[in-house]
């Protein structure tokens, strides 16, 4: 076999490895999500200028049988209720058997059901979330946002936890509010 075809032969080779690898590891291990929209404003997309996008790394092995380590507070990507090819990114505010009292209804409360979970953007008037939708399968979730890559002024820099003002409004299990916790 001539050298230039034994080059191009552990081209293709290393090609199609190399891509199998990259495909699982977006698919099941880390990936990339970039933020559109106010919703998530202060955490993600803080500037107000529709130019300049987040894109956070996404840690996609809280999927599945992993999803005990998704935690109040946890800012996750997820297959819209509405329209499954759309994604997402909203944080964590109620677990399974929470009660949540709604923004749209301050005198009732939700109770979340087992195997889902109540979401909401931090800017909660620019945001369509369990306000709106319910809570969500926590099936639909694809993955948790770790930290911001893009811009690189933001890279690394950590995410800021739950927002005082909604701990009111979250019993936990059904009892004592968040705040108080």
């Amino acid at each position: 076999m001539s050298s230039s075809l034994l080059f191009w032969r552990r081209l293709l080779v290393g090609t199609v490895a190399a891509s199998s690898v990259g495909i699982f590891v977006t698919d099941n291990v880390v990936s990339l999500q970039m933020i559109s929209g106010r919703s998530m404003q202060p955490a993600l997309n803080p500037d107000s200028n529709r130019l300049k996008r987040d894109v956070v790394l996404v840690d996609k092995a809280v999927r599945g049988s992993m999803s005990s380590r998704l935690r109040r507070g946890d800012i996750v990507v997820f297959a819209s209720p509405s329209d499954p090819d759309r994604r997402l990114v909203k944080r964590i505010i109620g677990m399974p058997h929470d009660c949540v009292v709604p923004l749209s209804n301050p005198d009732s409360y939700v109770r979340v059901p087992q195997g889902q979970c109540w979401v909401e953007g931090d800017e909660s008037f620019h945001s369509s979330d369990s306000n709106s939708f319910g809570p969500i399968p926590i099936a639909l979730i694809t993955g948790r946002a770790i930290t911001p890559i893009w811009p690189l002024s933001r890279f690394g820099t950590r995410l800021s936890p739950l927002p005082e003002w909604k701990k009111p409004r979250v019993y936990v299990n059904g009892g004592f509010r968040l705040s108080e916790h």
